[in-house]
């Protein structure tokens, strides 16, 4: 899976959402456009919300519509510029940085993570590490107490990386491999 080579928008919810170049394609690929939809239900009315890898901001904007406060972040700076003009209106905290860094010693109701599902050339930050996942299961609970993670319902035994215990909340049907929407809550 490759980052869209040109710009693009996608709708999602009623939003139009710009895809700059560059920035991962939450239509194109299993992601953000089969996600948002059941993600608003995961959401408890008034919570603090985080969305890692935000990317065009999709989930994010998805998760304001019932939480009180949603923090976004990337490590790509192009995703977090696109994520900025795309939020502008909602009032939500984009920030530049690698996976927790920046929200260092901050708590979340609620977060929620779509990773990309490949792992790919270190120099291109659209891909997932070789240790993102690791990294993932290792620091979710130091920030909350409740993750939903988006990503490949057929390829749970790459998800078991995180070693956390995530449970399968739905299988959701696109037009390639069926996204899994999985549940841990944390001690």
């Amino acid at each position: 899976m490759r980052p869209s080579l040109r710009r693009r928008t996608v709708r999602s919810r009623g939003r139009r959402f710009t895809i700059d170049r560059g920035v991962f394609d939450p239509q194109r690929h299993l992601s953000g456009v089969a996600f948002a939809p059941h993600l608003v239900e995961l959401v408890p009315d008034g919570a603090r919300v985080l969305d890692l890898g935000t990317g065009c901001g999709i989930l994010a904007a998805a998760a304001a519509e019932r939480a009180g406060e949603v923090v976004a972040t990337d490590v790509d700076e192009r995703a977090v510029r696109c994520a900025r003009a795309n939020l502008a209106d909602l009032g939500i905290d984009v920030r530049l940085g690698d996976l927790f860094q920046p929200v260092a010693g901050e708590r979340f109701d609620l977060v929620v993570v779509n990773p990309p599902y490949e792992v790919g050339p270190s120099d291109d930050l659209s891909y997932r590490s070789p240790d993102l996942l690791v990294r993932l299961g290792q620091q979710a609970a130091d920030h909350t107490a409740r993750l939903v993670v988006g990503f490949p319902a057929d390829d749970v035994d790459t998800l078991a990386l995180t070693g956390l215990e995530l449970v399968p909340w739905r299988t959701v049907p696109t037009a390639g491999r069926p996204l899994g929407i999985f549940v841990a809550d944390l001690p």
